[in-house]
């Protein structure tokens, strides 16, 4: 699908989703159409009245989560003259100019665009589309392809031109070497592992360690004094001159001449694969925003993610269930900027920073394939099918999202909920004798974001991770209600990363959406009904997710509107509302 198409079709289903600018409330989908242009069985002409005459576009049946979708481009302006319309004139044509973050999203939807030819361009120039066992870069690649699923500004990095993308993105062919500098010990802080404090020792072969030394003589640093910290050469180059002035003239940091390492970039763009072991990452911090919100890692994420990992290895030391579905990565191998008291909670620490992420024995193998949950809901399923060998496409979703759930209960059971979207699940399948059967394990990374309901951790037993957050600053991570902690399933668990999934094998094997929606209720059923959890929790389980009428959905594109890019490293979000997507009359509509 060209790119432009693409981005349309997230844009003008987020409009109607979110009735950005009353879009859903003015679509008229009983209209007349555009001269000589057919609409296709099942598709209809919808209008939405906009400045200077009316939006027209073919539309089709939006399933159980909103009435109307886009079915295919083009969007046409009608008016004095009739024209196809690019994303961004689509957005001026309807929204308020005025909004703080106008100006942002139109430029945001102009790089998606951008943004998408490159990514697709290089893409297409790969060897190896086709996962494969013993690696992890192809299903990151395949991951972003897509992106973030129904989020139409996900594929723009903004502050990056389309040759920085090129260069610095995962379809990027060959090894990418770091920056480093040294920074004073005492000016830093580190994560639990005992390797934080010699990160280069981790990162490096034995011949690069000494190259990192001789530059560190070269540059008058003592390695008593100062640490070496990877740094990505984009933000070495771009940031750190400006915004590190005052600690580079003080000799608190010092840049370092040389370029070391072999690492790979993946969709997150800030972590990056080793090039010699796939099962080592390291992350690092980019002045770019991506989804409205900061590429940085303040240390106190950093902090909070070592709390959250330690409750999470309890849980799994505790639930021999949970532990046969579930493993983790290990990020406790980090060092960051020690800001002052006054500016702990600020952003800035978090531009001078690394972590590093080992992934547990068992999942890159010769008998595994891999991928971030992500890669699955890529508009590229005849590379997938085949390497998964997915024959019945339904029962390959039924099966994913059975064992997606039982793990989602059996976390919420206890009290936490991780963010299960699709970039932070990796997916394990067996190399061999792969059948739609076969039910993936799940590897959970970025532990930064584990949510809690500490009434439901109480009663589960389950001890609290003692999270280091900003007095009196809003914040989603200790939720008083139970069904708040569950909404973040049914938000960013169902509606967008299983969703995702689902929607690309349908558009792929032509089926109806609601197919897969029934095969998830089925799912969630019988999930609850296998739990491992306390009665209450059974109950309030099926009353949020089966029985009530509507669900929270997550609105972005408003907020964003509304907002703007700010420097915070959180993506501008909203709740909202749509039709509970499993009840029987939704899903068999």
């Amino acid at each position: 699908m060209d790119p432009l198409d693409l981005v349309l079709l997230d844009l003008i289903d987020t409009l109607l989703g979110e009735n950005v600018a009353g879009a859903a409330d003015a679509l008229d989908a009983d209209a007349a159409g555009v001269p000589g242009v057919a609409c296709a069985e099942g598709e209809r002409w919808c209008r939405i009245p906009a400045t200077g005459g009316a939006l027209i576009f073919r539309c089709r049946d939006g399933g159980p989560l909103q009435p109307w979708r886009l079915s295919r481009a083009p969007v046409w302006h009608v008016g004095d003259v009739e024209r196809e319309l690019a994303p961004a004139e689509v957005l001026g044509l309807l929204a308020d100019r005025d909004l703080p973050g106008y100006d942002v999203v139109t430029a945001d939807l102009r790089a998606a665009v951008e943004h998408t030819e490159v990514t697709h361009a290089g893409w297409s120039t790969l060897a190896e589309r086709t996962p494969q066992p013993g690696g992890l870069l192809t299903g990151e690649r395949l991951a972003e392809t897509r992106n973030r699923p129904f989020h139409p500004t996900a594929r723009a990095v903004s502050g990056w031109s389309s040759a920085e993308l090129s260069e610095y993105g995962p379809m990027r062919q060959t090894p990418l070497a770091l920056r480093w500098i040294a920074a004073r010990r005492d000016r830093l802080r580190h994560g639990e592992d005992t390797t934080s404090d010699r990160i280069a020792d981790v990162l490096l072969g034995r011949s690069e360690r000494e190259q990192l030394s001789d530059a560190m003589r070269t540059s008058d640093v003592d390695v008593n004094e100062y640490q070496p910290i990877p740094v990505h050469p984009w933000q070495f180059d771009r940031v750190l001159p400006a915004e590190w002035a005052d600690e580079i003239a003080a000799r608190d940091v010092v840049p370092l001449d040389c370029h070391l390492g072999r690492f790979r970039p993946t969709t997150s763009l800030r972590t990056l694969t080793s090039a010699s072991d796939p099962t080592m990452h390291v992350k690092l911090p980019l002045g770019v925003s991506t989804l409205g919100a900061a590429r940085l890692l303040p240390p106190r994420y950093l902090d909070n993610g070592d709390k959250a990992q330690r409750t999470l290895r309890w849980l799994l030391g505790t639930d021999p269930t949970l532990a046969d579905r579930v493993t983790l990565c290990d990020e406790r191998t980090w060092c960051g900027w020690h800001a002052s008291a006054v500016d702990e909670f600020t952003d800035r620490p978090g531009q001078l920073a690394a972590q590093v992420r080992r992934y547990p024995q068992g999942v890159v193998t010769n008998d595994t394939i891999a991928l971030p949950m992500a890669a699955l809901a890529a508009h590229e399923w005849h590379h997938l099918a085949p390497a998964l060998g997915v024959d019945d496409p339904v029962g390959f979703f039924r099966e994913i999202a059975t064992a997606y759930c039982a793990m989602t209960f059996a976390l919420l059971g206890n009290g936490v909920l991780p963010e299960l979207h699709g970039q932070n699940v990796v997916a394990v399948f067996p190399a061999i004798h792969m059948s739609t059967a076969a039910r993936p394990r799940f590897v959970l990374r970025d532990h930064d974001t584990i949510r809690l309901c500490p009434r439901w951790m109480a009663e589960a037993g389950t001890p609290d991770p003692g999270y280091r957050i900003k007095p009196g600053a809003p914040q989603s991570l200790c939720l008083d209600e139970p069904e708040t902690l569950i909404g973040y399933a049914q938000t960013l668990g169902f509606q967008v990363n299983l969703y995702g999934i689902a929607d690309a094998i349908a558009r792929h094997y032509g089926l109806d959406e609601r197919v897969f929606w029934r095969a998830l209720a089925d799912a969630v059923t019988v999930s609850i009904d296998a739990a491992a959890v306390r009665d209450d929790v059974r109950d309030t389980l099926r009353a949020v997710l089966l029985d009530a009428p509507e669900w929270p959905s997550r609105q972005v594109l408003g907020p964003l509107l509304h907002a703007g890019r700010g420097n915070g490293v959180s993506m501008p979000a909203a709740t909202g509302s749509v039709p509970n997507p499993l009840l029987p009359m939704a899903v068999r509509r």
